[in-house]
Order: C-alpha cells, then sequence, then structure tokens
C-alpha cells in the first residue's frame, strides 16, 4: 500500500484498520481506541511522514516512549493498549514482545504479562442446506 497523502489520510486508514477487528459496539473502549489510533497515526506521520502499513518497530516505541512519556501510567497504558491492537491489525505479532516498557502496565512497574483476550476472528457462515 501506498504511503498516505497527509496526516489525515493516516488517521483514517489506522481507523479502517481497527474499525474491522474491534468486538463490540461503537460506544465506550472502541470508539476510544479507534480515536486514538487515528491520533497515533497522525502523530506519526507528522514525525516520519509514513501510514500505518509503513510503520516499522521504532516509529511505535518512539510514540509510546516520546509521546506519552509525560502522561500519567493510566494514559500510557491505554495507548499501549491501542497500539497493541493495531500491532495485531497489522500482523506484527512478534512486535509485541520488545515494545517492553513502563507503558505496559497500568501501575507503570515491569513484570510479566497475562494473556489477554484473543482477537476476534471471523466465523465461517453455517452452511445451510447441505445434507439436509
Amino acid at each position: 500500500m501506498s504511503r498516505p497523502a497527509n496526516h489525515r489520510s493516516a488517521a483514517r486508514i489506522a481507523r479502517s484498520l481497527l474499525a474491522n477487528r474491534l468486538p463490540g459496539s461503537r460506544r465506550g473502549t472502541v470508539r476510544q481506541h479507534l480515536a486514538r489510533s487515528g491520533y497515533i497515526a497522525q502523530t506519526i506521520w507528522r514525525r516520519w511522514q509514513v501510514g500505518p502499513y509503513q510503520w516499522q518497530l521504532k516509529h511505535l516505541r518512539w510514540y509510546l516512549v516520546e509521546r506519552t512519556g509525560e502522561h500519567a501510567s493510566g494514559t500510557r497504558y491505554r495507548h499501549w493498549l491501542t497500539v497493541r491492537l493495531l500491532i495485531l491489525a497489522l500482523d506484527h505479532d512478534g512486535w509485541i514482545e520488545r515494545l517492553d516498557g513502563p507503558w505496559v502496565r497500568p501501575s507503570g512497574e515491569r513484570g510479566a504479562l497475562k494473556a489477554g483476550r484473543p482477537a476476534l476472528e471471523p466465523t465461517p457462515p453455517a452452511n445451510r442446506g447441505a445434507g439436509q
């Protein structure tokens, strides 16, 4: 996929990337993740002029270190959750372990991670009428 032309199109791509992967209604947490993903994409685009499909590990690490460094630990954690969802949507699962930092826990302390909620996998449609 080609690079986005501006920060707005980078944000739109990031939001659409997550919109199809997040379960649930478009209220509350899902809406917050979509808004944060757009902000993350805009911030990275303004620094490097790359969109979500061109991101490298260094872009996300820069965002988490430099752009969330002054935030409270709970806010950094919420940004980390959105970054993690973006990584999973981009199918770069190996990046998650390599982005260890104080943002990984709400308390700001490092430690082993527990398994989280699995990503929503699309279910195949039921085969109706076959064999009946």
